[in-house]
């Protein structure tokens, strides 16, 4: 048995690649580590929480339970703080830190696919993944012109949102990020070839709406993934995200490697 346990967590879980990428880190670095995945609602995470021993050392947080997950843990990261989502916990003797990774790997994803630099985003969503995608832009692309499309009235991270049929109306240019669902349903979408959509959605791929852009255009969610999880990793090995892990490029190929990246 695995002296260290870690998971992923989430409602639905099922389809997670995460306990692949996790585990080809593990096995490279060598450690007897576990990473398992739980289906989690988000009013049974406190006790899911409570029930953890000392064994454990961290949790991957998804859908949701971003939000709450932020609510349970102590604030340990400024990007954690500015969104007030954690979607990783780790476990010390003062309780279970929360962090957010997901902005750093939305920034890293972005710019290591684009040519060049979008002038115009417009981001699909208002949940938990949509808020650290408008932290992520705001850092990585200041001068953006940066809107906000959902089904609910809302604002996300002081943007006021658009009703999401008013996208699905307009010429699509600029960078798209959607946050929304992959079983969504979307309208013919009207796309200027120039225009780039990055998906959270990864599977299947592309997406029913990144399909709507030309295959070159597309950027798959995994990539967001896999690059979060590298951050987690670091902060569950050194407890600090910033420090980087032994031969982290080998490790970094070995989780693309295990999703078929």
């Amino acid at each position: 048995m695995a002296s260290t346990h870690l998971a992923v967590l989430g409602s639905p879980i099922e389809h997670s690649k995460s306990p692949l990428i996790h585990a080809a880190a593990y096995r490279y670095l060598g450690l007897d580590w576990d990473y398992g995945r739980y289906r989690v609602e988000a009013d049974e995470l406190e006790s899911f929480l409570k029930l953890r021993d000392s064994s454990w050392r961290g949790l991957s947080l998804t859908m949701p339970l971003k939000e709450q997950g932020y609510r349970l843990s102590i604030p340990s990261c400024p990007v954690a703080s500015e969104t007030g989502i954690a979607n990783t916990l780790v476990h010390t003797e003062s309780g279970w830190e929360g962090y957010n990774t997901d902005s750093f790997g939305i920034q890293q994803a972005l710019k290591n696919a684009l040519t060049e630099t979008p002038s115009a985003i417009s981001i699909l969503g208002s949940g938990a993944t949509a808020i650290s995608a408008v932290h992520a832009v705001s850092y990585a692309f200041p001068e953006a012109k940066v809107r906000v499309f959902a089904r609910r009235d809302t604002s996300v991270q002081g943007i006021d949102t658009q009703p999401l049929d008013a996208f699905y109306q307009s010429h699509v240019s600029g960078l798209v990020i959607s946050t929304l669902p992959g079983t969504v349903a979307h309208p013919k979408l009207d796309v200027s070839k120039e225009s780039w959509i990055f998906d959270v959605a990864y599977n299947p791929w592309p997406s029913k709406l990144a399909a709507h852009w030309v295959a070159e255009h597309r950027i798959s969610g995994l990539e967001m993934l896999l690059w979060q999880a590298l951050v987690q990793i670091r902060l569950f090995l050194n407890g600090d995200g910033t420090v980087k892990l032994p031969e982290e490029s080998q490790v970094f190929s070995a989780m693309r490697d295990a999703v078929k990246l």
